[in-house]
């Protein structure tokens, strides 16, 4: 893609598509957001890296630590990914212990396999579907350095997760909210917060900088224990990124959030019903939530469908829009998904 403007991006010919890719989710308020533009171009005058800490660091710091309950403590990075690894390093450190459960994606620093050795940690995927998952993290919990919890279209029972994470708990175990994805997305501003579960570590990030780099990872006390060993990025004090979030935040405090989560809403709801006469399902909550195919229906078929029509979708992710996804892009989206589904 060339370019990309609030719902839509734009091929290299000028051909534009409106977008439920949204940079996997990156993207909240729309791409190019005015506001956002205005911010970046003032702190890139300011210069990018400023050898020590810029004052809008801690600035946006103390936000993130005002918006999530129980936080104290923040630290910055450029990615999910070593955002995440630093929460488990945290975790590991404060435990002595290896071995850590999950039963996601956490970014590249992990292995993909079901059980694997990186860097000393001991990783041990599990299934968030299993109904014997509790007991499963209870059996091992008391060896286990964290549980890491990512809130996805499969976790949307609160009192499931509640269970698991109390099993963690009762181990010892650090648990961690993988919240790069579902933070200022699924919920405002964690699923954590919202479900009432608190977390000993959460990482948010896309949500927070609607498509700059820029990662953060809150926590209390045993955030604050990182002072005996360094978790820093020397990017975190990156202004550009630092001022994309601090405008990111603000607009969806001002409205923005709200208007996304009337548009994801709007959306869900219309694919679901006409998703309905074609035996395809919809899965997740409103602002968060995927396509569920039946197996005559080939993804890649759907989605090269989709590209031809003007709409451009991942068939591996979340469908996922932005503030600026209004009622016209909307409606357009499903007029399109109707004509694929009937091809």
């Amino acid at each position: 893609m060339a370019a990309a403007r609030g719902a839509r991006v734009v091929e290299p010919g000028g051909r534009e598509l409106i977008d439920l890719f949204c940079g996997s989710g990156a993207v909240i308020l729309g791409h190019a957001h005015p506001g956002q533009v205005a911010a970046v171009r003032e702190a890139v005058g300011s210069g990018a890296t400023v050898s020590l800490r810029h004052p809008r660091e801690p600035e946006l710091a103390g936000h993130l630590v005002e918006l999530c309950p129980g936080a104290t403590h923040a630290a910055l990075f450029k990615t999910g990914s070593e955002a995440v690894h630093a929460a488990i390093t945290t975790a590991v450190k404060a435990t002595g212990r290896r071995a850590v459960l999950t039963t996601s994606y956490h970014g590249w620093l992990l292995p993909l396999g079901e059980l694997s050795d990186l860097g000393g940690f001991r990783v041990e995927r599990l299934d968030w579907r299993s109904p014997a998952l509790a007991a499963r993290v209870a059996a091992l919990a008391g060896e286990a350095a964290c549980l890491v919890v990512t809130p996805t279209t499969d976790t949307v029972e609160p009192d499931a997760v509640r269970a698991v994470v109390d099993a963690a708990r009762a181990g010892g175990a650090v648990v961690i909210f993988d919240e790069v994805k579902s933070g200022f997305r699924f919920a405002y501003p964690t699923v954590s917060a919202a479900w009432g579960i608190p977390a000993d570590l959460t990482v948010v990030s896309k949500g927070i900088g609607n498509g700059f780099p820029i990662a953060a990872l809150l926590g209390s006390d045993l955030l604050a224990s990182t002072e005996t060993f360094s978790v820093y990025s020397t990017y975190a004090s990156e202004l550009v990124s630092v001022a994309a979030a601090l405008e990111c935040l603000r607009a969806l405090a001002d409205g923005g959030y709200e208007r996304f989560a009337r548009n994801s809403t709007a959306l869900y709801e219309a694919l679901r019903d006409i998703g309905g006469k074609y035996n395809v399902g919809v899965s997740g909550v409103p602002t968060f939530f995927r396509l569920d195919l039946p197996a005559s229906l080939d993804s890649d078929d759907l989605c090269r469908r989709l590209y031809e029509r003007g709409v451009l979708y991942h068939p591996l992710d979340q469908v996922l829009v932005s503030a600026a996804h209004g009622p016209e892009e909307i409606e357009r989206v499903c007029a399109v998904f109707e004509s694929a589904l009937e091809a």
